[in-house]
């Protein structure tokens, strides 16, 4: 079996742990449970970055697809594919500097920092992981790409 083919639903599925993983992160840290909180969303993280390394791939060796959506569903498509792909790239050094802020200690006293910034990366990144399981069941099972 080919890997590239494979890519998109592999990502789709990665994108839904994602999604998963932030909001148990989120519910963790509600609860006042920073040490699974620290899990969930260092689990986040790295399936996030998986997502990005087999992303870089598949667009590497396919490049863009086109969507084959006809009529209203184009401009809702990719209304939604433009703020994705802004977000997404808008995210990447909001979660970083999220990280960074992260008191990686049990005993530290304050999280302020922390705190201030992962209220706006939080629903960034949560809105980059669904409207990409959006993008991808648009493009790839309600109007997929001729094959051919």
């Amino acid at each position: 079996m080919e890997l590239i083919p494979v890519l998109p639903h592999f990502q789709a599925a990665l994108n839904l742990t994602a999604a998963l993983f932030l909001w148990a992160g989120f519910r963790a840290i509600r609860r006042r449970d920073l040490q699974t909180h620290r899990k969930r969303m260092a689990a986040a993280v790295l399936v996030s970055a998986i997502f990005l390394v087999s992303y870089l791939i598949y667009h590497a060796a396919v490049g863009n697809v086109k969507f084959a959506g006809e009529g209203w569903i184009r401009p809702v498509y990719f209304t939604i594919l433009i703020s994705h792909v802004a977000l997404a790239a808008v995210s990447l050094p909001m979660i970083f500097l999220t990280l960074r802020r992260a008191p990686w200690q049990l005993l530290v006293s304050t999280c302020d920092p922390h705190r201030r910034i992962a209220r706006l990366t939080w629903p960034v990144w949560m809105y980059v992981s669904i409207s990409g399981l959006v993008v991808y069941v648009l493009a790839f099972h309600l109007y997929p790409p001729a094959v051919g």
